[in-house]
This record gives C-alpha cells, sequence and structure tokens, in this order.
C-alpha cells in the first residue's frame, strides 16, 4: 500500500477511492459520546457505538475478502489468528458476498430489460419513420 493509499483509506475511503458512508446512527452515537455533557449518557452512546463498530468491522473484513485479502492477513490486521478471524467473520462475509450476488443479479435484470425496452423504442421510432417517408 503506498502512502497515498493509505492517507485516504485513514480518511474513510475505501481502496477504489470511493467515500465510505458512515452510518447515520453511528456518526449521532460518536456526537453523542464526545460532547455529551453527562458522562452517564457519553457512557451510554460510547457503549452504543462499540456495538455500530463491531458491525463496521465486520463489513470492513467483507470489503477486504472481496478484495483479496486472506484470513491470515485479515487476523492479522485485527489483532488475532487467521481461525480465530475465519471464525469470528466467515458469517459475515458470507452475507456480504450473498447481498453483492444479489445486487449484481438485480443490477443485470435491469440492465437486461432496460435493453429489451431500447431495443423496442428503436423499432417503434424505425417503424414511424419508415411509414412518413424520412
Amino acid at each position: 500500500m503506498t502512502t497515498s493509499e493509505s492517507e485516504s483509506e485513514s480518511e474513510g475511503q475505501a481502496a477504489g477511492g470511493t467515500p465510505r458512508e458512515v452510518p447515520p446512527l453511528m456518526k449521532a452515537a460518536w456526537e453523542a459520546a464526545t460532547t455529551e455533557p453527562d458522562p452517564l449518557a457519553a457512557l451510554g452512546a460510547s457503549r452504543a457505538l462499540v456495538g455500530l463498530l463491531s458491525t463496521w468491522e465486520a463489513h470492513l473484513v467483507g470489503e477486504a475478502v472481496a478484495a483479496g485479502a486472506t484470513w491470515e492477513v485479515i487476523g492479522g490486521t485485527v489483532g488475532v489468528s487467521r481461525q480465530a478471524a475465519w471464525e469470528r467473520f466467515h458469517g459475515d462475509v458470507h452475507e456480504f458476498r450473498r447481498r453483492v450476488k444479489s445486487d449484481v443479479q438485480e443490477l443485470r435484470n435491469r440492465h437486461r430489460q432496460e435493453m429489451i425496452e431500447l431495443r423496442g423504442s428503436i423499432k417503434s421510432e424505425a417503424r414511424k419513420r419508415g411509414r412518413h417517408g424520412h
């Protein structure tokens, strides 16, 4: 990883350069945990943030696996063994892959339908022009 890649990723960008969308609930929990004057309210927000960060971490592992990272590298990054990383995250990664495949299939179907509609529109326009001698 180059310095510019690590800098862009530390600023909340995915490896492809696309900014990651931080969930609004996570933003709100962070804001409350860091600005709430009541320490008990800030503590409660901090606990909520821990749970949200766990979900965020699983999402990032899914991205890493999709990008080709091995369980050994992922484990090393989070400070556990390859096996511990797999046990902790493989279910989330499986779900991430299932959603990606579903989204891709949906996009393919939409593209296919749009192409059918476009062909029909072009044929219809060609017939109209043919009747009018254009």
